[in-house]
């Protein structure tokens, strides 16, 4: 089987959007508040700070639920059903880009890192 261009580029999509509004928001935030923040929360922020941050969290967990619960199944799917047997490796390529973007995150500033992890 020959991997599709288009496949490789929706399937590593997802990954890669998390990662670049986790670090869009982080780069933003410190621009926005002048200095990491202090407290836990959205309190004090502007509110394009507050659209971007909504929109970075309620993507990632989306994402994040998708992947352990939806993932899965999906896979199982493909591997039973013959004619989708070829989607299989489109769905672990979005899974390793998605936990390699994980990864990546953790480089981000410690401060930016307790605010975005509570």
């Amino acid at each position: 089987m020959r991997a599709s261009r288009t496949g490789i580029i929706v399937s590593a999509a997802p990954g890669l959007l998390a990662l670049g509004l986790f670090y869009s928001l982080a780069i933003h935030m410190h621009h926005g508040l002048g200095k990491w923040p202090t407290s836990i929360g959205e309190r004090g922020f502007p509110p394009a700070l507050l659209t971007h941050a909504i929109v970075a969290t309620m993507y990632f967990w989306v994402s994040v639920l998708l992947s352990v619960f939806i993932l899965p199944v999906a896979i199982l799917v493909c591997l039973f059903v013959s004619r989708w047997r070829h989607l299989v490796p489109y769905f672990a390529l979005y899974a390793f880009v998605f936990i390699v973007s994980i990864v990546l995150m953790q480089f981000a500033p410690e401060p930016f890192l307790y605010w975005w992890r509570d």
